[in-house]
């Protein structure tokens, strides 16, 4: 959790300091955040054994504040710059902001924070300010609405191992008989507000206790026998609830569903004369309690299936439930291989191929794609025309030496705007697998964005479509698409889109992935890897294909080495 809180003081230093007009030193910040970020071990660890400066981009000066904030939980450096520069650090994620344009409208306007930012917008006054205009104040708003989706919430994969590590500590000194987390977390949303943890104990004074005194604990917000709420050193809120065990199942269902899968469920045990609550499921006439110690036994009083907690969203899963049609979803353990990873072939790849080849054989993985970018100019390099024979020939060697798991020589090739690609047909023709994906000129209006991106899908060297909607989590939203078109070309051209699990993408979301799957288009699953442990992104994209209610057949990552060859060359001539 030290590593959240770093990697966030870093890049508030290498903002400020950006607003200062400072050169230089922002990257540096910045480049050290990425490194923290990018550990795969946790900070105070390496921080005990010493070897703060043994983290790449971090030199002395950089150590000595992260030492102090680990030792002091403050950093002096910091404050004096907060105090000479008063901006909320949200102000400064607003995309098309920036450092410059948030010095002007703090100095303007004294806007230092989302909701001074939003309503000096409603007011008319960002495009009055000298540099701005309507356009530049319309493109801010965009960026505002989706500071303010996110503001409040954590992505998945920062939350999940928080939860589960506070899980485990409780469930050591045998003071809880069961524990079970809840809520969105449990749903596996990729957005999370707080953690929810249900449990029930023969002890509930010395539990509380222990969880109020946990060494992660920065704050108690409330503390008491069925209830305790703190907030963690990363600012996360955890609420703990003990229930009876007799009532865990129910309590388990409730604090899970969503509030329209719940009402759902309500309304359907009043029509059978029941009603149903945290307690359990009663019957109306005599209020006998007739279910509650299991979710499975309150789902099949109500003639339902148990319903995966990823599906209770209210977008028909009861009907399904009811109809015997619930999807088995695809698990972990189908998954044979990842398709999107990077070498250092890739400007911004860090991984070796023996690296990858290693970390695959040990996943149990039949297959791994590695698909590095092909060179754009002014976006990232990568991969040149001249390049590609060399890059199958060491992926070839490399399958040479390593029999149990196999690597494919891939590209992630940009999709110009026009819908080509740098590299040519006979250059792609060479390798396995062509992953394209949109990475510049997002704001084209949906027509013809929409035909950008059907062309690529119906060249005859494309496999995938790497994420397709092209936004950032809290940064960028979703370029526009006509998406039935989309599907219709995917499914006809056999072109896969990506579910891209990384944490800054999460792209496609659960609602599109359900609607490709009613089209009959196939899914990939990748972790755009540029490190080694990325590869552990998979399980998110696992995750928001369950999501989206998809199953086995539904993913070709489930396929075996030679059924992905076969679906490889499965193109039709278009």
């Amino acid at each position: 959790m030290k590593n959240d809180k770093i990697v966030a003081v870093l890049n508030e230093i290498a903002d400020l300091l950006d607003i200062k007009g400072v050169q230089f030193k922002p990257r540096a910040y910045r480049r050290a955040a990425r490194e923290v970020e990018s550990l795969s071990r946790d900070l105070q660890e390496v921080y005990q054994d010493g070897e703060l400066e043994e983290i790449p981009a971090v030199g002395e000066n950089i150590a000595d504040k992260i030492r102090e904030v680990i030792e002091t939980d403050r950093l002096e450096y910091l404050e004096k710059l907060k105090e000479e520069i008063p901006i909320d650090p949200d102000l400064l994620k607003v995309r098309n902001l920036g450092p410059k344009k948030a010095k002007k409208v703090w100095e303007n306007l004294g806007v230092t924070t989302i909701d001074g930012l939003e309503q000096a917008i409603s007011e008319g006054k960002i495009r009055e300010l000298s540099g701005f205009g309507k356009k530049s104040e319309e493109n801010i708003k965009k960026g505002l609405r989706i500071v303010q989706k996110t503001r409040g919430k954590y992505l998945i994969s920062e939350v999940l191992p928080v939860a589960e590590r506070i899980k485990d500590k409780l469930l050591e000194p045998d003071l809880f008989e069961n524990l079970r987390l809840a809520g969105s977390l449990r749903r596996h949303k990729y957005l999370i507000g707080d953690i929810d943890i249900l449990g029930t104990s023969s002890r509930p004074e010395g539990a509380m206790d222990f969880y109020a005194n946990l060494e992660e604990v920065a704050e108690v917000i409330s503390k008491g026998e069925t209830k305790s709420s703190v907030r963690l050193e990363n600012d996360i809120r955890i609420d703990l609830r003990l229930v009876d065990g007799e009532s865990f199942g129910a309590a388990s269902q409730y604090f899970t569903g969503s509030q329209q899968h719940n009402v759902r469920l309500r309304e359907l045990a009043i029509s059978q004369g029941y009603k149903l609550s945290e307690y359990g499921l009663f019957r109306v006439d005599d209020e006998e309690k007739v279910a509650g110690e299991t979710e499975g036994e309150i789902y099949q009083k109500l003639g339902l299936r148990w319903i995966p907690p990823e599906l209770r969203e209210d977008r028909g899963e009861i009907d399904a439930a009811k109809a015997g049609t619930l999807p088995k979803l695809i698990t972990k353990g189908n998954v044979n291989g990842d398709l999107h990873c990077h070498s250092t072939r890739s400007g911004d790849g860090e991984n070796e191929l023996v690296d990858l080849t290693t970390e695959a054989v040990n996943r149990g993985y039949s297959y791994l794609a590695v698909t590095d970018h092909a060179d754009a100019p002014g976006i990232i390099s990568g991969i040149k025309e001249e390049d590609v024979d060399e890059h199958v020939e060491q992926i070839r060697q490399i399958n040479e030496r390593y029999g149990d798991v196999h690597l494919l020589a891939g590209v992630e090739a940009n999709v110009q705007p026009d819908g080509s690609f740098r590299l040519s047909d006979r250059a792609l023709e060479k390798l396995d697998i062509v992953v394209a994906g949109v990475h510049s000129h997002f704001d084209m209006k949906e027509k013809e964005m929409t035909a950008r991106l059907l062309r690529a899908i119906e060249h005859k060297e494309v496999n995938i479509i790497a994420h397709p909607t092209g936004r950032k989590v809290g940064e960028r939203g979703s370029f526009s698409l006509n998406w039935e078109r989309v599907f219709e070309k995917a499914k006809e051209c056999n072109t896969a889109l990506e579910i891209n699990s990384s944490p800054s993408r999460f792209d496609l979301d659960d609602r599109l992935i359900k609607g490709a799957i009613e089209e009959g288009v196939k899914l990939s699953i990748g972790t755009d890897s540029h490190k080694l442990h990325h590869l552990d992104f998979i399980q998110f994209g696992i995750y928001l294909a369950r999501r989206g209610w998809a199953q086995k057949p539904d993913v070709v990552n489930t396929l075996t080495y030679e059924e992905l060859l076969s679906w490889l060359e499965n193109k039709p001539n278009t």
